[in-house]
């Protein structure tokens, strides 16, 4: 029942191509849940990457160069999946793990924040600027007052809605079990 109600708000978020995140404790399904709502839109390419206290930008920029294709428009380069008509999907799993730098700053965090806010990137090696298209970022996480985890800057969660999932009440539970 829970499930069901997270999978819709999910799918409107997904509808709207936003990127979004849910967080809650371990095992309360957040992944399954938003693995089982992107696997059942059709027009979605999903990309799992699993974040760690050492991920960086790099592994995002390996993912689009293995995901998509850049073409040079005559509004300059573009970055998109290379199935046509698709999204792709990239999905960042404990998205608040990669640690901060001596700075205070997650690197690959304020990375997606960029290509978020401004819809691509400045490329060194094409020293031009690559916009993206029909490329969404999603996340799960835990709290961040759990072991190892980083709290996400305010400047990330702005652009991001963020749903809360927590363990089903044993009311529900057990209401669940009674229909069955």
């Amino acid at each position: 029942m829970v499930i069901v109600r997270h999978e819709e708000v999910v799918q409107s978020w997904l509808a709207e191509h936003r990127p979004l995140l849910l967080c809650g404790p371990p095992g309360s399904g957040k992944t399954m849940t938003l693995l089982s709502t992107l696997h059942a839109l059709p027009d979605f390419q999903v990309v799992m990457l699993s974040f760690s206290s050492a991920t960086t930008p790099e592994l995002l920029l390996k993912t689009f160069t293995q995901y998509c294709v850049q073409k040079k428009t005559p509004r300059g380069l573009v970055l998109q999946p290379q199935e046509a008509n698709k999204w792709l999907v990239v999905f960042c799993d404990e998205i608040n793990l990669p640690e901060t730098d001596r700075y205070g700053t997650q690197r690959v965090i304020t990375f997606i924040r960029q290509l978020v806010e401004h819809n691509g990137y400045w490329s060194a090696t094409d020293q031009e600027f690559v916009r993206l298209s029909r490329i969404q970022f999603v996340g799960t996480c835990n709290p961040p007052t759990d072991p190892g985890r980083v709290p996400l800057s305010h400047r990330f969660l702005r652009l991001a809605p963020l749903l809360l999932v927590d363990f089903p009440a044993v009311d529900s539970l057990k209401q669940v079990l009674n229909t069955c």
